[in-house]
């Protein structure tokens, strides 16, 4: 059955009725049978389908009756274009002429070139437009006076009733344009596939290479002769139509960037509060490191951790390049704690000039006394990758310490965490390529000789980047932070920390010293001989023989006993007396006082050594001359080399940041000179004993927040 001659219905032929795509199962005399795609049925008359106003054919269905034939039909796209954005680019001379055109046609069918009786002009209606003549006679008068043919003055008004005024524009300078118009689709799906398959993750190629492999892939698909390959040009245009901004002979890096980028619409990610979500990640350093006793040049890592809700910068961590899983532990430590201030730092950098209202209260502690303006938040929520380091066991421990929830983003989707790339890009632009050693986001904007200029160590770049922090970025206006109602106030990552414990109050942070220790990786061995093994080195203090041979009183342990190693300083281990709560310090036994710390991956190395030696690589003494021979080889200068010399200075930065962690700690060597317990400083006072005086804070006298903050001085923030 063909209707109106433009669509064949019969059995799976696919028609447009009521919005949707219905195919049909079935073909009576008088009806029609239809099942649409979400599954339902419709019996409709051949009449009734035609008089619907939403029954359309579907768009480029190829003729049944042609399949077989040599020469595949081609499915032509059809545009529905806005006529409004049509209009908006007429120009004033068009638009005078649609209005005329327009009044003609009013005056040719009402006789008012109006189109309104009660608005008429001088001499209407003309006798020739008056209402008892008939249309036939106004076309054919109409047509003698603009000096068209009759047919054509019928076409104007079908084509004015039809599509309004649009239909009187002279549509030969406003041909939608169109460029797949008439391609085979085999050859844009061929196109296509090839791209997403092949070329996004392939090397670089021309367009004649493309067009080669697609010629392939159609003759392996369809048969070779099947479909035709258009000319080189051709060719060209149609990959750009159908791959724009996808880079197929561009760089390869950034096209596998751009195929990154999430297929759906992008949606902020947002916080109400402090700490509700916290993104963590790390990223090479765009700045050399240097180390001038070994004379040597290496790259560092900068692992931050920032919080979505008000930008901030809550804890950092710079490293020689391999962050470890310690040090992006010790990142969400940092979060919790105050940052301290350094020397030479102006007052206007203590903490106290973020002016909380609890401020009062913070000054009890005395970390928050000799801290700076940076904000301490307990995090909720924290955003990582899939990197290593951060699906450590130490991020683990100290999540579930604290009760933080872990939520991973996407392989390779740094769309999901986009406010920490964002701070890596600030930071690149306001810190790195002002710092000596500054080496470029990429090789290509690599200078000719950058280790020559390279001159800071990593603890120098780790005091530049603090103060960076607390003196520029955490003051500096945010073009991501707004105050609801007032988006005219520009809010820097301070004012909005502020503005933020004002509203939903401040949380206090962990109050415990040794926060540092409960966070480093576990390693579960029982107490023999006084001492415990770990990697088969043997750790020993005084309060090993209080516990000797007994079993720890973890159930689920088996009677192993947890202790506390850190991977940048393999020369001890912690272990914390449970039942007395003081942590104890165990040294390796055979570590000589001179021996300098090393780390496990040193530790890796020496084991490798030995048994190349065919030594034992358990036997402690021979670990003990393997480290002090690889410490004094790499200390010779005739005898290092570039690699050792790096090797070395790793083992120096690590054994420096561990000790600095170290140092914050309350350790014990034994228990005989543990010092007395004392309870430890509170962010907010315990209620105060029967015999001791109440504390009262007047409410009144608590600071509040200026909603018209002014700029900082261009000095404060340089």
């Amino acid at each position: 059955m063909t209707v109106a001659g433009a669509v064949r219905l019969q059995h799976g032929t696919q028609v447009w009725l009521d919005d949707e795509i219905h195919t049909v199962t079935g073909v009576t005399d008088d009806g029609v049978r239809l099942r649409s795609e979400s599954g339902s049925w419709t019996v409709i008359g051949v009449g009734h389908l035609l008089a619907d106003p939403t029954f359309h054919p579907c768009d480029g269905e190829a003729d049944p009756a042609d399949e077989g034939t040599a020469e595949h039909s081609t499915s032509t796209r059809k545009l529905w274009l806005d006529a409004a954005a049509l209009f908006d680019k007429l120009s004033d001379k068009q638009l005078e002429e649609l209005q005329r055109a327009q009044e003609h046609l009013l005056e040719m069918t009402t006789g008012f070139r109006s189109g309104n009786p009660e608005d008429t002009s001088s001499g209407e209606p003309k006798p020739e437009y008056a209402p008892d003549v008939s249309l036939a006679q106004r076309v054919r008068s109409k047509a003698r006076e603009l000096g068209y043919s009759e047919q054509q003055m019928w076409r104007r008004l079908r084509r004015w009733r039809e599509e309004g005024p649009w239909g009187l524009v002279d549509r030969r300078s406003h041909r939608p344009s169109d460029p797949l118009a008439g391609v085979d689709p085999r050859l844009i799906d061929a196109i296509i596939t090839q791209h997403y398959v092949t070329e996004e993750d392939d090397s670089t190629g021309s367009l004649n290479r493309l067009r080669r492999r697609v010629e392939r892939r159609l003759v392996d698909v369809h048969g070779p002769g099947t479909v035709k390959m258009p000319a080189q040009k051709s060719f060209n245009r149609y990959v750009a139509a159908l791959l724009p901004g996808r880079y197929t002979t561009g760089p390869a890096t950034t096209r596998q960037s751009v195929a990154n980028r999430p297929t759906g619409h992008y949606q902020p990610i947002a916080a109400s509060r402090p700490g509700e979500l916290v993104m963590i990640d790390t990223s090479w350093l765009d700045v050399r490191a240097y180390d001038p006793v070994e004379d040597v040049v290496y790259s560092a890592d900068l692992t931050i951790a920032i919080d979505v809700c008000t930008r901030a910068l809550l804890g950092w961590r710079l490293v020689p390049k391999g962050t470890k899983g310690v040090d992006a532990g010790l990142v969400i430590a940092d979060a919790m704690m105050p940052e301290p201030m350094r020397p030479g730092w102006p007052e206007g950098l203590r903490h106290r000039m973020l002016r909380l209202p609890c401020e009062p209260l913070l000054a009890q502690d005395e970390r928050f006394a000799a801290a700076s303006a940076r904000p301490v938040v307990f995090p909720e929520k924290i955003v990582i990758d899939h990197g290593k380091a951060f699906a450590s066991q130490a991020v683990k421990n100290v999540c579930r310490r604290y009760g933080i929830t872990i939520q991973d983003t996407r392989k390779y989707r740094p769309t999901d965490k986009p406010q920490v790339e964002a701070a890596f890009k600030t930071i690149r632009s306001q810190f790195s390529e002002h710092i000596a050693g500054y080496k470029g986001n990429h090789v290509v904007h690599r200078g000719r000789d950058v280790d020559a200029a390279a001159r800071w160590t990593i603890e120098e770049l780790e005091e530049f980047f603090a103060e960076y922090v607390v003196a520029v970025y955490q003051r500096r206006w945010h073009k991501g932070l707004v105050l609801p109602g007032f988006p005219e106030i520009k809010l820097s990552p301070n004012d909005a920390y502020r503005l933020a414990v004002h509203r939903c109050g401040y949380i206090a942070a962990p109050r415990d010293p040794n926060l540092f220790l409960e966070l480093l990786p576990i390693h579960w061995c029982a107490i023999t001989n006084r001492r415990i093994q770990k990697d088969y080195l043997h750790y020993s203090a005084p309060i090993m023989g209080t516990h000797n041979g007994s079993k720890s009183p973890y159930t689920q342990a088996n009677g192993a006993w947890p202790i506390r190693y850190d991977p940048r300083d393999m020369t001890q281990v912690y272990f914390h007396d449970p039942y007395t709560g003081v942590w104890h310090t165990l040294r390796w036994t055979h570590a000589l006082t001179g021996l300098e710390p090393f780390t496990d991956i040193t530790l890796r190395e020496v084991k490798q050594e030995l048994r190349e030696r065919g030594r034992d690589p358990q036997d402690q003494e021979a670990v003990l001359d393997a480290l002090l021979d690889l410490q004094n080889r790499t200390d010779a200068a005739e005898a290092s080399t570039a690699r050792s010399r790096r090797a070395r200075a790793r083992d120096a930065e690590r054994a420096r940041a561990a000790a600095r962690d170290k140092a914050r700690t309350e350790l014990a060597d034994s228990a005989a000179d543990a010092p007395a317990k004392e309870p430890h400083l509170r962010a907010v006072p315990p209620p105060p004993a029967d015999d001791e005086e109440e504390i009262t804070i007047d409410f009144d006298s608590l600071p509040s927040y200026e909603v018209w903050g002014g700029r900082p001085e261009k000095d404060d923030a340089t």
